[in-house]
C-alpha cells in the first residue's frame, strides 16, 4: 500500500490504460507479418519495404504529436487517438474477413499506426507532468511494466487464435483499445490543466536544431538502438516461425516471456541500476541487447529461442526507463511534449525502418543467417559507443536519475 500511495493516483490510472492498450495491440499486430507472408504471399523483402514506407509517416506524426500535446493537452490527444485506433482495428478485421487484399489492409494499418504515434508522446509527457523529477525513471519503469503485462497476455492469446482466425485477432484488439480510451476519458481529464506552454504552434519549431543539440544527438543514438529493438516484431517472428520452424503458439509464448520478464524484473532492474548515470544504464542495456540478438543467429530450437529472449528482454529493461527519463530531464519547461515527440520520432523511425532492414538482411544472408543477426548486434554496440561519447556533454544534473530537471 505504501508503494501505491507513493505515486499520484493518475499515474496508476494512466498505467492501467496503457496495460489494456498494449494487450489489445499485441493480440494482433505481432502476427500481421505472418499473415502477409503465409496468407497473402508477400516476400520477406516486400514485407520489410512495407514497414519501411510507414517509417516516415509514423515518425513524423510522433514529432508533431508531441508538440500538439504541449498546445492542446495530453488528455484530448490520448482519448481521440485511442477511439480512432479502436475503430480502425474493427475495420481491419472486416477487411481481412472479406479478403480485401494487401493494399486496403496496409492503408488501414498505417492509419492505425498514425494514431498510435499520436497517443505515445502525449502519454509519455503526461508521466513527466504527473510525477516529481526525481521519480521519473521509476515512474517510466512502472508504466513500462503495465505495457508489458499487456504484452504478456496479448501474444499468448494471439498465438493460439492466429492459426484459426486472423479477423478475430483484430476484433479483440479493437475492444481492448476502446476500453483503454474509456479509462483515460473518464479518469484523466485533469491532465489538460497541467499545460504550461502557451506559445503558438509552429511546425518548424519541432525540428529546430539550435538550442536542442543534445536532444537531437541523443535521438540519433536512440534511433540506431531502436533499429535493433524493431527486429523483435516482424524479422524475429518470420525467422523463428517460417525459417527455423517453431510454431505460432511457441512464438506467442516467447512474447509472453518477454512481457512477464518486464513485469517481474523491470522495477528491480531500474532500482539496481539507479546508482549509475542514465547514460551508463543505456550503455549496459545496449551491450546486453547486442549479445542477445547475436545469439539469435545460432538458435535452432525453441529452448534456445527462450534463452535469447531472456537476454534480449534484460537489455530492454536496462534501456527504456532511463532513455525516457533523460529526455524529460533535458526538456525545457513547457516543452516536455516537444522533446517526447523528438524522442518518439527516433523510436518510431527505428521501429518502422528496422523491419525493412531486417527483412532485407534475412533475404541477403540465406542460408547463413548469423551474418544477418551479427549485423543487427553490431548496431547495438554502435549505439553503446554513442551513449558513451554523448555522456561527456550531458550536464550531471540531467544525467543523474535522482536529480531535478534542468532549465535550459
Amino acid at each position: 500500500m505504501a508503494y501505491i500511495n507513493k505515486f499520484d493516483r493518475r499515474l496508476w490510472l494512466l498505467a492501467s490504460g496503457w496495460f489494456v492498450s498494449a494487450a489489445g495491440f499485441s493480440i494482433s499486430v505481432p502476427f500481421i507479418a505472418l499473415y502477409f507472408h503465409s496468407e497473402l504471399g508477400l516476400t520477406l523483402t516486400e514485407i520489410g519495404l512495407y514497414f519501411g514506407v510507414t517509417a516516415i509517416i509514423r515518425a513524423s506524426t510522433q514529432a508533431l504529436a508531441g508538440e500538439l500535446s504541449d498546445k492542446l493537452g495530453r488528455y484530448s490527444l490520448m482519448v481521440m487517438a485511442q477511439l480512432i485506433r479502436a475503430l480502425t482495428f474493427f475495420i481491419i478485421s472486416y477487411a481481412i474477413y472479406t479478403d480485401q487484399g494487401f493494399l486496403v489492409i496496409a492503408i488501414l494499418l498505417i492509419l492505425n499506426a498514425i494514431f498510435g504515434s499520436i497517443f505515445q508522446p502525449a502519454a509519455q509527457a503526461a508521466v513527466s507532468d504527473i510525477v516529481k523529477s526525481g521519480e521519473r525513471t521509476e515512474a517510466y519503469a512502472l508504466t513500462r511494466v503495465a505495457g508489458n503485462l499487456g504484452w504478456a497476455i496479448g501474444p499468448a492469446i494471439g498465438g493460439l487464435m492466429a492459426a484459426k482466425s486472423y479477423p478475430m485477432l483484430f476484433i479483440f484488439s479493437g475492444v481492448m483499445t476502446l476500453i483503454s480510451g474509456s479509462i483515460i476519458a473518464k479518469y484523466l481529464k485533469g491532465l489538460n490543466q497541467l499545460m504550461q506552454n502557451s506559445e503558438p504552434f509552429r511546425i518548424m519549431e519541432v525540428f529546430k536544431y539550435k538550442g536542442n543539440e543534445l536532444m537531437f544527438k541523443l535521438a540519433g543514438i536512440i534511433f540506431i538502438l531502436y533499429l535493433v529493438f524493431a527486429q523483435l516484431i516482424a524479422p524475429f517472428s518470420l525467422y523463428s516461425v517460417d525459417l527455423i520452424g517453431i510454431t505460432e503458439a511457441q512464438l506467442g509464448l516467447l512474447f509472453t516471456i518477454n512481457g512477464l520478464m518486464v513485469a517481474l524484473f523491470q522495477l528491480p532492474t531500474s532500482r539496481l541500476l539507479g546508482r549509475f548515470k542514465l547514460t551508463t544504464q543505456l550503455i549496459i542495456g545496449a551491450i546486453i541487447y547486442g549479445c542477445g540478438y547475436f545469439l539469435v543467429g545460432f538458435a535452432t530450437t525453441f529452448v534456445f529461442f527462450i534463452i535469447t529472449m531472456i537476454i534480449i528482454t534484460t537489455g530492454e529493461n536496462c534501456v527504456s526507463p532511463p532513455a525516457l527519463s533523460l529526455t524529460a530531464n533535458l526538456a525545457p519547461e513547457g516543452k516536455t511534449g516537444r522533446y517526447m515527440g523528438i524522442y518518439g520520432f527516433a523510436v518510431t523511425f527505428g521501429w518502422s525502418l528496422g523491419p525493412m532492414i531486417g527483412g532485407t538482411l534475412l533475404d541477403w544472408s540465406k542460408p547463413n543467417y548469423i551474418y544477418m543477426w551479427g549485423s543487427i548486434a553490431s548496431l547495438a554496440i554502435i549505439s553503446a559507443i554513442g551513449f558513451k561519447l554523448i555522456s561527456a556533454h550531458i550536464p550531471d544534473k540531467a544525467n543523474n536519475p535522482i536529480e531535478q530537471k534542468i532549465t535550459l
